[in-house]
């Protein structure tokens, strides 16, 4: 299963949701993309993921992360999912724990920059 959360933002303040939504990932450890309408975020080192799995450091296991946005009338949909699937299995339950626990802490930390700039008007996650 793959999480997805979505931020509901003002249309007028879409530009201020992408660059609060860098800044949280960039604070957050990520090397920070953007193209177009995308941030694409990643940190730690793929190939330890693989190789190692659970033996790789929590601040060194990979992660990727996508934030786009969707327009809809007034409102606009940040949206933020993982971007990378090929170490889904690395590190067995452990290693699970540990991305889940660091989406939580993305998503979190996103909603919380977005309510603290006063442009979030609702979150929802949903898995698919």
């Amino acid at each position: 299963m793959d999480a997805v959360t979505e931020f509901a933002v003002h249309t007028g303040d879409r530009s201020t949701a992408m660059e609060v939504a860098g800044a949280v990932l960039r604070r957050s450890g990520h090397q920070v993309e953007r193209s177009g309408g995308t941030i694409t975020a990643t940190t730690g080192n793929r190939l330890l993921t693989i190789l190692l799995g659970v033996f790789v450091h929590p601040s060194r296991e990979f992660r990727r992360y996508e934030v786009s946005t969707t327009v809809t009338g007034t409102a606009t949909t940040i949206t933020l999912r993982r971007a990378a699937h090929g170490t889904a299995v690395s590190g067995g339950s452990i290693g699970a724990s540990r991305r889940q626990a660091a989406w939580h802490e993305v998503a979190t930390g996103l909603e919380r920059a977005l309510r603290a700039a006063g442009i979030l008007l609702g979150r929802t996650d949903r898995r698919h």
